[in-house]
């Protein structure tokens, strides 16, 4: 009886640890951790509408060499083609070891900050000069 209760406590412990091993090492700390390959293999794109009820297309572009881009398209209600387009370059870097937090610069003390940046698979969100944004691969865009 003891041997019976004894086994199947060893069962029970090798399925328990066999169950706990069955996670993908996909969600490793190198998957939560944000990089700038991370960062850089996309071009972003959110979409908002405006108070006067115009689209608006917001892209930011980062380059490897801490430059980048940022884009806006402005669409009227109903139309598909833009009626204003407009773009500031910009430098940037991570401001603290973590890696969560940037620091946009376009020149002339122009100095704004993306806080609690989140760069996973195809999104990136965080609070961009205040203001919660989510942004999304524009290659999975629409």
């Amino acid at each position: 009886m003891k041997i019976v209760r004894e086994t199947k406590l060893l069962l029970l412990l090798i399925m328990v640890l066999g169950l706990s091993a069955c996670g993908d090492n996909y969600y490793s700390d190198d998957y939560l951790r944000n990089s700038d390959e991370k960062l850089c293999a996309n071009t972003w794109v959110e979409e908002y509408t405006m108070e006067n009820g115009d689209l608006c297309k917001h892209y930011l572009n980062f380059s490897m060499n801490y430059s980048g881009r940022e884009m806006f398209d402005f669409y009227r209600s109903g139309e598909t083609s833009s009626y204003k387009e407009t773009s500031y370059n910009f430098s940037w870097n991570w401001i603290d070891a973590s890696m969560e937090n940037l620091e946009i610069n376009y020149g002339g003390n122009d100095v704004i900050y993306f806080d609690n940046v989140w760069v996973r698979e195809h999104n990136l969100s965080g609070k961009l000069d205040g203001t919660i944004v989510m942004f999304v691969d524009n290659a999975y865009y629409n």
